[in-house]
């Protein structure tokens, strides 16, 4: 079951190092959120620094297993990237700067939504290729 609108839980860690993990808290439950240190090539060919956020929402830490829902994942991800940009940290579950759409469509099947800009899925879908530590956007 899923907190009401606005009760979310709480996010701690120490984003200090070449890898860690962040804690996401909502009592009873946690989530344990593990990250490294990474390197992003930059369009311009400089480098930048970032976390690696290995973002598998699907099941709780604590209580084990217990199931996560695909609506609730997105709040957390969602909370997630709110929760590093508060401490100014540049992730692997950013979202693009430029959130405009492409007049093509979403590769992701069965979407008829209208794709990001230099990528080749919509927001939405974009937000769920984070969700797994297997999947990943495709730039264009």
């Amino acid at each position: 079951m899923s907190p009401s609108p606005g009760t979310l839980g709480e996010f701690s860690g120490e984003l200090h190092g070449r890898d860690g993990m962040i804690t996401y808290r909502e009592a009873p439950r946690e989530l344990k959120i593990p990250w490294e240190f990474g390197i992003s090539r930059e369009r311009a060919g400089s480098r930048a620094f970032l976390k690696i956020i290995h973002a598998d929402f699907r099941r709780w830490s604590s209580p084990p297993r217990d199931p996560i829902s695909e609506e609730h994942q997105l709040e957390i991800l969602a909370a997630l990237r709110d929760w590093l940009g508060s401490r100014k940290e540049r992730s692997s579950i950013d979202l693009p700067s430029d959130l405009s759409e492409d007049t093509g469509r979403c590769i992701w099947a069965g979407c008829d939504r209208h794709r990001l800009k230099q990528y080749y899925y919509c927001r939405y879908h974009l937000n769920l290729s984070c969700l797994r530590t297997d999947a990943g956007a495709w730039v264009v």
